[in-house]
């Protein structure tokens, strides 16, 4: 009786050291921790694409998880933003949101995606400002809006919000004082996610050190340089 009862519980240990093993090591998570790597990494416009593409044979194998085809897509408008060609970067843009809409058939519930989509449209507008201007403001907005509806403690959205109407304040002539207290915002939101450890390590994170740069950028406004 003793020996079946420790056969037993040697059993379960070795059945909770392979789930453990299993959780730990799943290659789904070990693939987008690796892409994640990738993209924190990035400094260049050929690392953001390899980013990018890392994402999508993910979304090819895992077609169910929407995270994968997000940050294809977010990687993608990066490397968009570093763009210079008016045609290129719009034919990236294009293919960053075919990730999302990918990504929005699994899960279209989520701020991130649309904070991404304002991100696009916002970057179009640099493509031909006095053409594009009132319709992709428009559109991006909107998009921004409705993530800060979803999720009013996004601070992607918040940065991305800032961006927006500092670009809107620069067309009309007028100065960015708003746009810099809505970034003040969204760094306070960053602190609050930082310390959040409930959040899964693979949710979006990104937008940080943007908004700290921006900061930097109204701190040079505000002493007239």
């Amino acid at each position: 009786m003793q020996n079946d009862s420790l056969m037993k519980t040697q059993l379960l240990f070795t059945i909770v050291a392979v789930l453990f093993s299993i959780a730990f090591n799943d290659p789904y998570t070990e693939a987008m921790k690796k892409g994640i790597e990738l993209l924190n990494s990035a400094g260049d416009q050929n690392s953001f694409l390899s980013a990018s593409n890392h994402f999508a044979r993910i979304a090819e194998r895992e077609n169910k998880e929407w995270l994968p085809a997000y940050y294809a897509g977010y990687s993608m408008t990066i490397a968009a933003a570093m763009e210079a060609e008016g045609s290129k970067k719009d034919d990236m843009l294009d293919a960053a949101k075919l990730f999302l809409d990918k990504a929005a058939k699994l899960e279209h519930t989520v701020s991130e995606l649309l904070a991404v989509e304002g991100f696009i449209d916002m970057l179009r507008i640099g493509v031909d400002p006095a053409t594009r201007g009132p319709e992709y403001s428009a559109k991006s907005s909107a998009a921004l809006q409705k993530a800060k509806a979803m999720d009013p403690n996004n601070p992607r959205v918040q940065y991305l919000l800032a961006q927006l109407n500092f670009g809107t304040a620069q067309f009309f002539g007028s100065d960015g004082s708003e746009a810099c207290r809505i970034n003040d915002g969204a760094l306070d939101l960053f602190d609050q996610e930082a310390a959040d450890n409930s959040r899964n390590s693979l949710e979006p994170t990104w937008g940080q050190n943007m908004a700290q740069e921006f900061k930097s950028r109204c701190e040079g406004m505000s002493r007239g340089q």
